[in-house]
């Protein structure tokens, strides 16, 4: 009995083949790894928290060229914000409905405003320099009241709303977390007192990207590398219903949550396509929220995210 010897063109094969599937193993152990997305890395919110949509906003309002670099954004009442831009000492009344300035407020001249807030009539606009500016939303030539604070350039100050439970402002700095020459990673968040007229030496509390990577690494099944994670404050607004702080940032495209201990807890990434430079944050009393962006070379505008029931 003979065996089958194998032909000419079966033993030419034979290492034509070994090569590729050799050549296909290298290039499998040579692919790129995976590359994790936005929502992969950074999102965890808790389904208590899961209220908005960042992906699927509501409404978007363009606004008129003057506000092509709109810096902070208020809640008024139906249909109405407040909005300020980062060159001019000028409050704009803007009207989401009709799409236009109802109204104008000459508070200042030139200069480099940062966020806006109210508490009832009284409007208040603070400057990168920590420089808070008070008056009547009422008056069309307001008296001006003009508080300083130890606060300065280098902190950059770029967030401020109105605290009713303590009646002070809460200033969010992109910079220096510290005052008084001290150096600091961290971002702080500082408590001015409404009725003494005085800021908090220290921070009420502070984002690190310590805290952060030590949050993301206790709900993700992932290692972050601290120097990695970028996160500079551009707006600050308190939550209507749950008191909590929704602290944006357009130098990381991020939204974390803050309980009033200054605890992160959540985490929502920034889609660039929908908010390309977002500066200001507020919300309605129902709980529907405003984000704001600079125009980047076009018109600025606002998105509006309903609060899901």
């Amino acid at each position: 009995m003979s065996l089958n010897k194998p032909t000419f063109y079966q033993i030419a094969a034979t290492p034509i083949l070994l090569f590729f599937l050799s050549t296909w193993s290298i290039l499998l152990s040579c692919a790129p790894p995976e590359r994790h997305t936005a929502d992969g890395l950074f999102l965890y919110t808790p389904d208590s928290l899961a209220t908005y949509d960042l992906k699927n906003p509501d409404a978007k309002y363009l606004l008129p060229y003057v506000l092509e670099e709109v810096s902070g954004i208020t809640y008024l009442e139906e249909g109405k914000l407040a909005c300020v831009q980062d060159e001019d000492g000028k409050v704009f009344i803007y009207n989401h409905k009709t799409g236009s300035i109802d109204d104008v407020i000459r508070f200042a001249g030139t200069g480099d405003y940062e966020g806006i807030t109210t508490s009832g009539q009284t409007i208040y606009v603070v400057q990168s320099n920590g420089n808070i500016f008070q008056f009547d939303r009422g008056d069309q030539k307001p008296k001006v009241e003009k508080h300083e604070t130890p606060l300065n350039k280098s902190n950059d100050v770029e967030g401020l709303t109105y605290d009713a439970k303590s009646n002070s402002l809460l200033l969010a700095c992109k910079a220096d977390g510290e005052i008084k020459g001290k150096n600091s990673n961290k971002k702080g968040f500082f408590t001015f007192d409404l009725q003494k007229e005085k800021l908090t030496k220290d921070p009420s509390f502070s984002l690190s990207k310590k805290k952060i990577k030590a949050y993301l690494e206790q709900h993700k099944d992932f290692i972050y590398e601290e120097d990695r994670i970028n996160f500079k404050p551009s707006g600050i607004a308190i939550h209507p219903l749950s008191g909590h702080y929704y602290i944006i940032a357009s130098i990381g495209k991020l939204l974390l949550v803050v309980d009033r201990s200054g605890h992160i807890i959540s985490s929502m990434p920034i889609d660039p396509r929908l908010l390309g430079q977002p500066e200001g944050i507020c919300f309605a009393p129902n709980g529907d929220m405003f984000i704001a962006s600079e125009g980047q070379g076009d018109k600025g505008y606002i998105l509006k995210f309903n609060i899901e029931e």
